[in-house]
């Protein structure tokens, strides 16, 4: 992921965004340890579904079939592996993200659902043995040379086996159960780097304040402000209003996060509640933002 606008041109710094090496913005974060736990459980969980698919070629979303899907993961979670070590994505922008992916799909497609099953899961452990090895939580290179706590982006190879994983499922017509905590743990592990999503054409003119509260964890909680085509995230600060307050399920949440559902059907649900002076502003929130 890198910090660019539609049609090219880095997004401006701001006080979310590191401008310095070593800079840490003052958001909620992740525990590495909680971020691992969570990616080691997802990770099982998905091989062992895939190991038990009989159909690798069903489609499962756009034009990715069960197959492509599966590639993808397991080509993932060995990129981020390098990553932690040290080596630079090979990705120079956002735009060239779509043909890594591609590429990777390319050299790993013509492998069964259990060979890549099995690189999905060597690919995790050989993730967080490195992570295991570094003291603290380090910046790690991410896409365009962005840097990101490791914490990061164990939580995104981890929100990565969640989504995808309900992509390969309901394409097999299977469940897929996301516990509660897994989700909050991405959430909590994507705060770092969610200013890099923002859609500056679509948050231009537009200034408003979001509460934001996973339930089921006083400290899956995040303050989101957007003002001059720019977002900064925050922990909550007494005193601080804000225009839109939300509750959500935590999984309910990320499925609107990674475009996988409108805001709509799960606030009918009660799943997600807005309120505030401008509760409206929850249905048009995912909307400003590029899909993770």
């Amino acid at each position: 992921m890198q910090a660019v606008r539609e049609g090219g041109g880095p997004f401006p710094m701001n006080s979310t965004h590191r401008s310095a090496v070593g800079e840490r913005p003052a958001v909620p974060a992740v525990d590495l340890t909680r971020a691992a736990q969570a990616a080691r459980g997802a990770a099982g969980q998905l091989a062992e579904m895939l190991r038990a698919l009989p159909d690798a070629d069903a489609a499962a979303i756009g034009h990715w079939t069960v197959r492509d899907v599966a590639a993808h993961i397991a080509g993932g979670a060995e990129l981020y592996g390098e990553i932690a070590r040290g080596t630079p994505s090979p990705a120079p922008s956002i735009e060239a993200v779509t043909a890594l992916n591609d590429q990777i799909i390319g050299t790993l497609a013509g492998q069964d659902l259990k060979a890549l099953a099995d690189r999905i899961e060597a690919g995790v452990a050989g993730l967080l043995a490195t992570a295991e090895r570094h003291p603290g939580d380090p910046d790690v290179p991410w896409h365009a040379g962005l840097p990101m706590p490791l914490s990061t982006l164990i939580a995104v190879a981890c929100g990565e086996f969640l989504v995808h994983g309900r992509d390969i499922a309901r394409a097999a017509g299977v469940r897929w159960p996301v516990p509660a905590g897994w989700a909050r743990t991405v959430f909590l592990g994507l705060l770092p780097v969610v200013p890099y999503y923002l859609r500056a054409e679509r948050a231009g003119g537009h200034t408003a304040r979001y509460d934001i509260r996973l339930r089921g964890e006083a400290a899956a909680r995040a303050v989101f402000t957007i003002e001059r085509g720019a977002l900064t995230v925050g922990p909550p600060v007494a005193g601080q209003r804000a225009d839109c307050y939300l509750s959500a399920d935590p999984w309910a949440f990320l499925l609107v996060l990674y475009g996988r559902t409108g805001p709509l059907a799960p606030a009918l649900a009660g799943r997600i509640l807005a309120w505030g002076r401008r509760p409206w502003l929850a249905l048009t929130l995912p909307g400003r933002f590029r899909r993770p």
